[in-house]
């Protein structure tokens, strides 16, 4: 996940994207590294592993150990205002993933960024459901080229459980539309997710 604006859904994407993985009928393992200093890695029980790499040391320590993995995808949690870990990550990752939401300073923002990460996709988060909602914020979608974005990932209410206290609550209510957004990275990023899924 990159992007320079806090408040874009990096880490709600990134853990999306993990829950959905490791919602698939095979299951694909996942570690998310959390890089935002202020974020405080999550230790409950989820259906993918969270990490702190919240320093560049700890971030290269388990950048080493988890490259060894065969069978593992790395979600790499970026915060904002950090353009050295968003270039870093737009040229060695298989995918740059660069949430925007629905707000004419995070679609301003997400053109930005996308002009300086050429391989980067934007994906719109949080996108509202409802057809008058999405009629009036449709012009932050035309914004991006459609060939540099990934389809709008709708909002959902218990969406904001996933980084909080209530993620048990709220997984299996998030699993169907977390496990969509998940194929769909993985088949834009080239990823064939039998390739990576846990042995039958």
């Amino acid at each position: 996940m990159v992007g320079s604006k806090g408040g874009s859904g990096k880490s709600t994407a990134a853990h999306l994207i993990a829950h959905g993985c490791g919602s698939l009928a095979r299951p694909v393992p996942v570690a998310v590294l959390t890089t935002d200093p202020e974020e405080v890695p999550r230790t409950d029980r989820r259906r993918y592993v969270v990490m702190d790499a919240r320093s560049k040391d700890t971030l290269l320590s388990s950048m080493r150990r988890l490259l060894e993995v065969d069978r593992l995808l790395i979600v790499l949690d970026g915060a904002a205002g950090r353009p050295d870990l968003d270039a870093v990550v737009a040229e060695v990752a298989d995918l740059a993933v660069l949430p925007f939401k629905p707000a004419a300073q995070d679609a301003e923002r997400a053109v930005e960024n996308l002009a300086r990460m050429s391989a980067a996709v934007a994906l719109p988060m949080d996108w509202p459901a409802l057809p008058a909602s999405a009629k009036r914020v449709k012009r932050y979608l035309a914004a991006i080229p459609e060939d540099r974005r990934l389809p709008p990932f709708k909002h959902i209410p218990k969406l904001s459980d996933l980084l909080g206290d209530g993620y048990s609550d709220a997984a299996y209510e998030i699993a169907s539309p977390a496990r969509g957004l998940a194929l769909e990275v993985m088949a834009r990023a080239g990823i064939d997710p039998d390739d990576i899924a846990a042995p039958r």
